[in-house]
């Protein structure tokens, strides 16, 4: 993990209030494992503390991460132009751990498609991909990923299977093979949700959580989030997460 200086190289509008931000690294990071996440300078003088963002693609000099505007930082980022330099501090935090002889499902809810796409291009080959959003438009975000024909939801009705990617997945439970892991990332109703659905024959998941940061070292104790270990239940996201095992939090 270090702190690298960089050069936005691209910030793209896809839809709606989704952009796609690719910097070009003064170094390369160390090894990225998929469910990780970098701490980013916005570039702004109103804007103190860092962000945390889900590296969505890297390469040697490159870290790639999506977004969505809903605050004053990522509305900042949407506005910084092309060549303005940025810190990027990562990669961190604790990423997903792929188990062999299992099925890879997953299953993603909007933006949640930042924190899985690394994955997917690990797994692609032997694995599923579920993802549900609003509208079609935001199929957008899928990128590369349409080539290998996900199962796609959205909530209007106007692509795919109408309803949320919970619902696709319970239609399609019988399609997954006898030994299915699920990583999922999305909204926290998301993960409740698959909690219910999962719970009967207690499939084995993981979740990506979005957790407010401040520092993302693990320093501040503002990111934890309460799990069901009795002699130590609240863990930083920053740092024991930001991927748990579904079946140890509190939903």
């Amino acid at each position: 993990m270090h702190d690298i200086e960089g050069v936005i190289r691209e910030n793209l509008p896809l839809c709606q209030s989704f952009y796609r931000c690719k910097i070009e690294l003064a170094r390369p990071m160390d090894k990225v494992i998929p469910g990780q996440f970098i701490m980013l300078k916005v570039p702004s003088a109103e804007i103190f503390f860092r962000r945390p963002f889900s590296i969505y693609d890297y390469g040697k000099r490159t870290v790639t991460i999506l977004y969505k505007t809903v605050g004053k930082g990522t509305r900042a980022l949407a506005s910084a132009p092309r060549k303005e330099r940025v810190m990027v501090l990562g990669p961190l935090g604790h990423g997903f751990e792929v188990h062999r002889g299992y099925t890879p499902v997953l299953v993603a809810g909007g933006i949640g498609i930042a924190g899985l796409r690394l994955l997917w291009k690990q797994v692609k080959k032997k694995g599923c991909f579920f993802y549900g959003c609003s509208t079609d438009d935001e199929f957008a975000l899928l990128g590369k990923i349409t080539l290998q024909q996900p199962r796609v939801c959205t909530l209007d009705g106007s692509a795919g299977f109408c309803g949320n990617v919970i619902q696709l997945l319970e239609q399609s439970l019988h399609l997954l093979g006898e030994r299915p892991y699920v990583y999922a990332c999305g909204p926290q109703p998301m993960f409740a949700s698959l909690k219910g659905l999962l719970a009967e024959k207690r499939i084995p998941c993981q979740v990506l959580v979005e957790e407010r940061m401040a520092c993302g070292l693990g320093l501040c104790f503002g990111c934890v989030r309460k799990t069901l270990d009795d002699r130590e239940p609240y863990k930083r996201a920053c740092v024991e997460g930001p991927v748990f095992d579904l079946w140890q939090i509190s939903l």
